[in-house]
């Protein structure tokens, strides 16, 4: 049996909803759930926007953060190849798209991410996925 530490670093947790249908684009993504590191990210900067904007002034630079999660979380079907492997581009295009569209998949990414669920939530769920010989 190996460490602790190799079992934490082969462990499979990112959770992905396969084959999303965008009719709106015509094409079929794989969305993953952003890693632990790349959502607190978003949120220091976030939390920075609102810290220098004030909170009205920060809802749209907010809503233009939206297109920076969606274009990490989008991936080709059945590959672990992103999308746009270019966050910048990725930005570029989403930012032109509907907000609807858009909204849609960052709710979809939020959720595979484990942001919409409380604590006891997120600890019922880690104890699902406790299991020593996950693949």
């Amino acid at each position: 049996m190996g460490s602790i530490k190799d079992a934490i670093r082969a462990a499979q947790d990112i959770k992905v909803e396969p084959d999303v249908d965008i009719p709106e684009w015509g094409v079929t993504v794989d969305v993953w759930g952003l890693p632990s590191g790349d959502w607190e990210a978003y949120q220091n900067k976030l939390n920075k926007i609102r810290f220098q904007e004030g909170r009205d002034g920060a809802e749209m630079a907010v809503k233009s953060r939206r297109a920076e999660i969606v274009a990490k979380c989008l991936h080709e079907p059945g590959t672990q190849t992103r999308v746009f492997p270019d966050t910048a581009e990725g930005i570029a295009i989403l930012s032109e798209k509907g907000p609807g569209t858009v909204d849609g998949l960052f709710k979809l990414c939020r959720h595979l991410s484990g942001e919409d669920r409380n604590f006891e939530q997120k600890v019922k769920d880690a104890e699902g996925n406790s299991g020593g010989d996950q693949n």
